[in-house]
């Protein structure tokens, strides 16, 4: 039978015909032999649906192997492990219902030697439950999933609300900024080839690209600040920004990557275009990296609050994937449709590369289409921004990976008392990750669990005597749950959202910057073994070589030369027929000699030295 059937003939009898023949044996006008023959109705059909309050269309097919309350806790324990991070496969499901069936002792026909539920019960299901569908998550390290926690995003709102409270802020005042990297090579996407070609290539411009950053700004109402490029160079080129729109700047780093400096730069460019005033203030969001909080900073951004007005509010750690308006809605288009451009530059230039004189160009085009209001106001609405909403991520909340009775009162510094009563996601036990908490399970039940080879879920199964009562599958296997440690030492150095731009911030970076020029000044003094190494071998060198003159050439501050081979004089340095050894500087004939090598010339006597 086809997984999809297409009934070929019609049915013999229709609904009404159905209602119809029950209505005649129930008024006793037909018996139920009657009845089937003159409606043309199976007697056993007829027979169920005079049990049924109200006539239904009767069900074709074979019957499901989980009733209608066991492929509920099925969808449910879906939908919880996909809000835990921890969401399964289709062959996970499959396994799960495989041990569900079992556990309840239900008539079923999956494959018994490799235990799952056949892929026919898989699309079936599917096909009850259209509030599931099949996804590619996203990565997500544990760190974003322990810093996402209520305590660190209130902490957050409660600073936007008490800026907004007291300056009031219009939404074409509110800007985020962030930096993403863009690639000379593109990423490509499917394209047409003969049937049945396993290899298919695609031109690109390298290997391994050359990455650029790129920092970009907008508004809660979709204003668009002018980008900067950060080109990974020594020196900065007028070509490099060339096909950018005019008010785009760009400039140079050793590693492409953008750091205090350079930010400071994009500070002053972000001012002069969004002209901050005291009147007219500005807030300005952006992640908790340290490039963000440096003490030069600071300084430009408490000027700019006393000049001109500019409010800086840093978000709570590792929470980007869902509270940067950037990331959220305009980032991944943008990328997008700048390996759309690329693409469709290298095939129109065959042969070409895209160096780093193309960038600007590919990425203003792929700018200058994506950059609209929509996608902005979408961004900080998602993120609860603009307007502020704390409550959006509270069923995120809910879903905590924790397990609840074990959270332990974490301290933490630069907290409102307000806060300090709630409960900060502490450090994760990475070596208890796929651990799940032990079950309360009556003597007689035995438990199997899933072969080690099987990399999904962990399931933890349940083989329970005969009974009539149905086992859960809260029985058959739990869900995933990250064990919560209790720890007593204090997490000084852990970050929390806060206002840059105010003034308990100055002591702390001036606390850092001295304790880094502290490190730089004792790295500086305190040369390494490598670097005395180093020393050593050459004045050794150095020492061998001035032997050597005196042995060969006589007298060292002579302006005599002599070839090394032959011993003839030469009055003054010889340049076309001779050359020169590279260790000892002295002079031979090329005819005398073998040649250079790709190392240069070394003569016979200085083969011995160690360079």
């Amino acid at each position: 039978m086809p997984r999809k059937y297409i009934r070929k003939t019609e049915t013999r009898y229709k609904i009404e015909d159905l209602r119809r023949a029950v209505e005649e044996v129930k008024n006793k006008r037909l018996t139920l032999g009657k009845a089937a023959a003159q409606f043309s109705i199976p007697k056993t059909t007829l027979f169920k649906q005079l049990k049924e309050t109200v006539v239904k269309t009767p069900k074709k097919g074979r019957y499901a192997v989980f009733n209608y309350e066991q492929e509920q806790q099925l969808e449910k324990y879906i939908i919880e492990c996909c809000k835990s991070f921890y969401g399964i496969t289709p062959s996970s499901l499959r396994r799960i219902a495989f041990r569900f069936a079992e556990a309840n002792k239900l008539k079923h026909n999956f494959n018994k030697s490799t235990q799952l539920a056949g892929k026919d019960w898989y699309y079936g299901f599917m096909a009850r439950h259209p509030s599931i569908s099949l996804r590619m998550p996203e990565a997500t390290s544990l760190n974003r999933i322990t810093a996402f926690n209520a305590t660190e995003v209130n902490l957050f709102f409660d600073q936007l609300k008490m800026i907004q409270t007291k300056h009031n802020i219009p939404s074409h005042r509110i800007f985020n900024v962030d930096e993403t990297g863009i690639s000379t090579v593109q990423k490509n996407y499917k394209v047409l080839a003969p049937k049945g070609l396993k290899q298919i290539g695609k031109a690109t411009s390298e290997e391994r690209g050359v990455t650029t950053t790129v920092v970009c700004a907008v508004s809660a109402s979709g204003i668009y600040v002018p980008p900067m490029f950060i080109f990974k160079r020594k020196r900065m080129n007028e070509l490099l920004v060339k096909g950018c729109n005019n008010d785009m700047v760009a400039t140079v780093s050793d590693s492409g990557w953008i750091n205090e400096s350079i930010f400071i730069d994009y500070l002053r460019h972000f001012i002069s275009f969004v002209k901050p005033t005291k009147e007219d203030p500005v807030l300005l969001i952006l992640d908790n990296h340290e490039i963000h909080i440096s003490l030069g900073a600071y300084e430009l951004c408490q000027n700019s609050l006393g000049e001109h007005g500019l409010h800086v509010v840093s978000l709570p750690p590792h929470v980007s994937h869902k509270m940067q308006p950037l990331d959220l809605t305009i980032f991944s288009s943008l990328k997008m449709a700048y390996n759309k451009e690329c693409e469709l530059y290298m095939v129109n230039n065959p042969g070409k590369r895209i160096s780093q004189y193309e960038v600007g160009e590919l990425f203003t085009k792929a700018f200058n289409k994506t950059a609209n209001i929509s996608k902005a106001i979408s961004g900080f609405r998602a993120a609860g921004i603009y307007p502020i909403d704390p409550d959006r991520f509270k069923d995120s909340f809910e879903c905590s990976l924790y397990d609840q009775t074990d959270i332990s009162q974490t301290q933490t510094s630069g907290i409102s008392e307000a806060t300090t009563a709630q409960n900060l996601a502490g450090p994760v036990d990475t070596a208890k990750l796929n651990q799940t908490p032990p079950m309360q399970i009556s003597q007689d039940t035995t438990i199997t669990s899933i072969p080690e080879n099987d990399k999904d879920v962990s399931v933890t199964t349940v083989s329970t005597p005969v009974s009539s009562t149905h086992v859960p599958l809260s029985k058959v296997t739990n869900m995933p749950v990250i064990p919560h440690t209790r720890t007593t030492s204090t997490r000084q150095n852990k970050k929390h959202a806060q206002i840059l731009s105010s003034s308990p911030l100055k002591t702390q970076l001036e606390e850092k910057q001295k304790r880094q020029s502290t490190r730089n000044y004792k790295k500086e003094k305190s040369p390494t073994k490598k670097t005395e190494k180093k020393k050593v071998q050459k004045k050794k060198k150095d020492k061998e070589i001035k032997i050597l003159k005196k042995v060969v050439g006589g007298n060292e501050n002579d302006e005599e030369y002599f070839c090394i081979i032959c011993n003839d004089k030469y009055e003054s340095p010889p340049t076309e027929d001779c050359i020169m050894c590279s260790i000892c500087e002295l002079w031979a004939h090329e005819q005398c000699t073998t040649g250079e090598t790709n190392k240069g010339f070394v003569c016979d006597l200085c083969h011995g030295i160690k360079l």
